[in-house]
């Protein structure tokens, strides 16, 4: 297994967890309940359902958008995405037509997604790929010519804001990760953000089993009926998809850091863009502005192959990674899905490649990662 000297991620912070989890853990739900409470008043989400992880979090929102649309409908999905984004549509009964990015950026194309359209279309999963914000307000206003849901996997990012609004205040619903590489760690974990208290509702019982009683956060509006079987009645197919009450307090733990990671993101990723914004042999992309910070830091390589540039990165320490992969129809499990040729997402994909900014990291290791990029990509 390799071993670098310049990772993606460092060890998560626990320092001063032991005694924040003594003086938390207690009630059942307790953790949960304060955690959303939390996250509700740091990011203006007052509606919003925990789960065990951002792929639980597109799964619950996959099917509760599915009891919205009826049998039978078709969604449209981008190139740039991850794998459970697609299975979790696929899963909740969607067909699934893979669009191309927009030329040059890494998120989804309107317009390839407005020629993707059929009379059966009901659903639009935008993902803001690597962090980076799509173009949201021209995706919405197509949804509204056509009576579109919209969903935002925006699992890699969290504070993003389109228009000085967070993002999650457009759309349907949205989704996030608690994943340990993530802005956010619970150690695993993640979030199904919702509009209202009715699609709330929905959400909360795909999470618990499908049933109807409500009791678990919110007594005062639970509509299951009384007597002994009260919190045993099941009005729609679920899962267990719940948030774990430690992973709730260490989620807690982390948010009281917030400011100051992404403090640390935002400075990573601007020690890297100095270093490389003029280097000939490379593209590299500014930092949204006014935003939270992306999930990583991507730069594509002009000339030459970026193969043999992560070969020689990796030998000397430095961790790199694709972008997820590459189109999601690369990947033997959606090699068959319908597309529209990607070839914006699939040129990018060849020549892509990403390291980390994450909180965990060093300023010093940072600096040197930029060091040896500029090296290595004039050779």
């Amino acid at each position: 297994m390799a071993r670098y000297r310049y990772p993606c991620t460092g060890p998560v912070e626990t320092e001063g967890f032991e005694h924040f989890v003594a003086g938390q853990l207690g009630p059942a739900r307790a953790n949960l309940k304060a955690f959303a409470g939390e996250l509700g008043e740091r990011f203006g989400a007052r509606h919003l359902a925990l789960v065990n992880s951002g792929s639980s979090a597109n799964l619950a929102a996959a099917l509760a958008l599915a009891e919205r649309t009826g049998p039978g409908a078709h969604a449209v999905t981008a190139g740039f995405t991850f794998p459970t984004t697609v299975s979790s549509l696929r899963t909740a009964g969607f067909a699934v037509t893979v669009v191309d990015t927009e030329p040059g950026g890494f998120c989804i194309d309107p317009e390839a997604v407005r020629r993707a359209l059929r009379p059966e279309t009901r659903v639009v999963c935008v993902t803001h790929f690597l962090g980076f914000p799509a173009a949201l307000e021209v995706l919405l206003e197509l949804a509204r010519e056509r009576n579109l849901l919209v969903l935002q996997d925006a699992c890699e990012t969290m504070d993003l804001r389109i228009g000085g609004k967070p993002a999650h205040a457009y759309g349907t619903l949205a989704t996030w990760s608690f994943y340990h590489p993530h802005h956010l760690s619970s150690f695993g974990g993640g979030a199904v953000v919702c509009p209202d208290a009715s699609w709330q509702r929905v959400v909360e019982s795909v999470t618990h089993w499908g049933r109807e009683c409500t009791c678990h956060y919110d007594p005062g509006a639970c509509t299951a009926p009384p007597g002994i079987h009260h919190n045993f009645h099941y009005v729609r197919m679920g899962h267990n998809l719940e948030l774990s009450e430690l992973n709730a307090c260490f989620g807690r733990f982390q948010l009281r850091k917030w400011e100051a990671h992404e403090a640390k993101r935002h400075a990573h990723y601007a020690t890297l863009y100095e270093a490389l914004r003029d280097e000939r042999g490379l593209t590299v992309y500014a930092a949204p502005r006014d935003n939270g910070s992306p999930f990583v830091f991507p730069f594509t390589v002009k000339t030459g192959s970026a193969a043999g540039l992560a070969e020689r990165l990796m030998g000397r320490g430095v961790e790199v990674r694709t972008l997820m992969g590459g189109a999601i129809t690369r990947q033997p499990a959606w090699k068959d899905l319908p597309h529209d040729g990607l070839a914006n997402c699939t040129a990018l994909a060849e020549a892509s490649l990403f390291v980390g900014i994450h909180q965990t990291l060093s300023e010093e290791d940072v600096a040197a990662v930029a060091r040896i990029i500029a090296e290595e990509s004039r050779r």
